[in-house]
């Protein structure tokens, strides 16, 4: 995981409503795919209850939104998303509430069950929201999908077998780095953590083919040749930019408290890396390359036609 500190223009709101929800996590695996839970949350006789003139009631109930497909026991971030594209679609994403009293962080509880975000949502209710400068502190900030767009997220790198060579009609293989990211910044004078966590791949093989979108960063081929989830043929020799676009979902955390969902995505462009495509040839020869080495193909197997 790579952290640091970051600084940039941010506001404060009781909750932030753009279009798309997500969220972050990792890994993947076969595990079976989720069901959503049913689970409930205690409720206090003193929450949702202040007093502007005293400052924010340290024992208020905050509610939070949480990405529902992270740290599911037993079932992989990468099933979890797929179950929530079928539930959700393309652009949704599974949340669901979480419940804690603000002096008590131990007291966090899921409450019901997920369900597909929409833009009119927010991600913090908080009853101490627009009472700054009290005794008791002013109340939660919230990180936009603009605050988090802006953050210097780094892209993944795009890695290949053999250098990026490969032969025409051959499976040629790129993959991609995969890392969670964590930066730190301040809103309001509080400490606040935010957390990117790629979540798919979207390779552009500059062939003309349609790109390829995946919950999979890829990996190295076993042996020359090998279909991978990310390997590519070219239909023509030559040299090809590959590039690649890493989305990455976001949470936040103010003052070591829970992690909130930050709504929508980041798209982060890699630096393109260069395919060069080669036929291969087979030819009969009389000549020994040891007793000529300059006959065809010796000491350098790449021919010009």
């Amino acid at each position: 995981m790579v952290s640091h500190e970051t600084s940039f223009g941010v506001q404060a709101g009781k909750g932030c409503n753009p279009k798309v929800q997500s969220g972050g996590g990792g890994g993947g695996g076969s595990e079976p795919s989720p069901e959503p839970s049913e689970k409930t949350v205690a409720s206090s006789d003193d929450a949702n209850t202040s007093d502007a003139s005293i400052g924010p009631d340290p024992n208020r109930t905050i509610v939070i939104s949480q990405v529902y497909c992270m740290d599911i026991e037993g079932v992989s971030m990468v099933d979890c998303l797929g179950a929530e594209e079928s539930a959700c679609g393309p652009d949704g994403q599974w949340l669901i509430r979480a419940a804690y009293r603000a002096s008590d962080l131990n007291t966090l509880q899921r409450t019901g069950s997920p369900f597909c975000s929409t833009d009119t949502e927010p991600v913090v209710e908080d009853p101490a929201a627009g009472q700054t400068g009290t005794p008791a502190g002013p109340p939660m900030p919230v990180v936009t999908l603009a605050d988090f767009r802006a953050l210097d997220i780094a892209p993944s790198e795009i890695e290949s077998d053999s250098g990026g060579f490969g032969l025409i009609r051959g499976n040629t293989n790129f993959f991609a780095t995969e890392e969670d990211q964590t930066l730190t910044t301040t809103m309001l004078g509080q400490q606040v953590a935010i957390q990117a966590v790629p979540v798919q791949w979207t390779w552009d093989y500059g062939d003309g083919s349609e790109p390829l979108s995946n919950p999979y960063p890829g990996g190295p081929q076993v042996e020359f040749n090998q279909e991978t989830t990310t390997s590519h043929v070219y239909e023509d020799t030559g040299q090809y930019a590959v590039g690649l676009t890493t989305s990455y979902r976001g949470q936040f955390s103010v003052n070591d408290g829970p992690w909130i969902a930050i709504p929508g995505t980041a798209e982060v462009p890699s630096e393109p890396v260069t395919a060069d495509i080669w036929r291969s040839t087979s030819k009969n020869v009389a000549e020994d390359c040891h007793e000529n080495p300059q006959g065809w193909a010796c000491g350098n197997p790449f021919v010009e036609d």
